[in-house]
């Protein structure tokens, strides 16, 4: 924004006052009563702040806008979310009976706490569809420039009283997994989500020139996601700055994958899997059938490092999460863990102690 400060001498005190561009129109914010030059000086930055905190609307035609519309014109800009995350903000939104056709200037945190309260719906989900609020009532914050505070900052979700279940699967009945295939494909994908904790989307975006086998790395820059209802359309595109990131990959892993790669069948664009989606229910079918799903193989990853000794800092960076979220999803105490506490534990307090 552009701003112009000039101070003058009035009725004794001294006056600032701050000019500032609002489209082609020149505007003025004004203060008085300092006793001198100085500590009007000093009180710029806060006005220029103030200036800039006030909501300028991009286009007067959505001043008015509800959370319901303002959701579609939010989802209709981005491009690169998923089919099944639009969903999800939908959904979120429609939950919201009482406001979601309000006007989103008028809708305070009274407002949505109480339509937060009357949800019937499990707190995991609840959970999601909190982040997703929050993150629409920022953006409408900024670019948007609609309202100046997000009143679903510090709105209360249901916590679950259910104990935490570890999804991490036992080393057993992993192997009795790996055990159960037939093709080679689902073989190694299954191993590399085992040995490298990547994302679905990330595992079926997978290229031979992502893997450095030299270096024993893999490079995750890009997922695979569902654009629409229609299961074949797929499209590639980038992750959060988190998901960018260079894995380090066991020598067991390149072992498999170079096997694999001798009989795979050859692609000019250097893809892994050919044919993703059927790679992924192919997965699905065989970690069901010992009650798991494909995500309780992320689970698994981040519970061995931890396990290992590995910090949680670097158990996130390697996830592509950040430490809050990899805190409260993937760390819960297994029985590997519990062994590992125990034998360091008598390393400890050992009889010499």
């Amino acid at each position: 924004m552009q701003t112009n400060t000039t101070y003058r001498k009035k009725d004794g005190s001294w006056q600032i006052i701050v000019s500032y561009k609002l489209g082609n129109q020149w505007k003025q914010k004004s203060r008085q009563g300092f006793a001198t030059k100085a500590a009007a000086k000093e009180a710029e930055s806060s006005i220029i702040q103030s200036i800039k905190s006030t909501p300028i609307p991009i286009d007067k035609s959505i001043a008015n806008i509800t959370l319901a519309d303002f959701c579609k014109e939010y989802l209709a800009n981005r491009k690169s979310l998923s089919y099944t995350t639009k969903t999800i903000y939908t959904h979120a939104v429609a939950s919201l009976q009482s406001v979601a056709n309000k006007p989103m200037r008028t809708i305070s945190f009274m407002d949505l706490q109480k339509a937060v309260r009357a949800w019937k719906i499990a707190p995991t989900t609840q959970h999601e569809y909190r982040i997703k609020l929050r993150v629409l009532f920022k953006a409408a914050i900024k670019p948007y420039g609609i309202i100046t505070t997000n009143p679903m900052a510090d709105v209360e979700i249901e916590r679950s009283r259910k104990e935490k279940k570890n999804r991490a699967i036992p080393e057993e009945t992993m192997q009795k997994i790996l055990d159960y295939v037939k093709l080679p494909v689902t073989y190694i994908a299954l191993r590399i989500s085992q040995l490298t904790g990547v994302r679905r989307g990330e595992l079926l975006a997978l290229t031979w020139n992502d893997f450095d086998f030299t270096n024993l790395t893999v490079t995750i820059n890009k997922q695979l996601a569902l654009t629409d209802k229609c299961q074949h359309n797929v499209v590639f595109y980038t992750k959060s700055a988190n998901g960018f990131r260079e894995i380090p990959i066991p020598a067991i892993l390149a072992k498999e994958l170079k096997k694999y790669r001798l009989n795979a069948p050859l692609v000019i664009t250097g893809e892994l899997f050919p044919k993703p989606l059927a790679v992924y229910y192919n997965m699905c079918y065989a970690l069901k059938k010992h009650c798991y799903s494909p995500h309780a193989l992320r689970h698994t990853y981040a519970s061995k490092l931890l396990a290992s000794g590995i910090d949680i800092q670097t158990i996130a960076a390697l996830l592509g999460d950040n430490v809050e979220t990899v805190t409260r999803t993937y760390i819960h105490y297994s029985d590997e863990m519990r062994k590992s506490a125990n034998d360091k534990i008598q390393k400890i307090f050992s009889v010499n102690f």
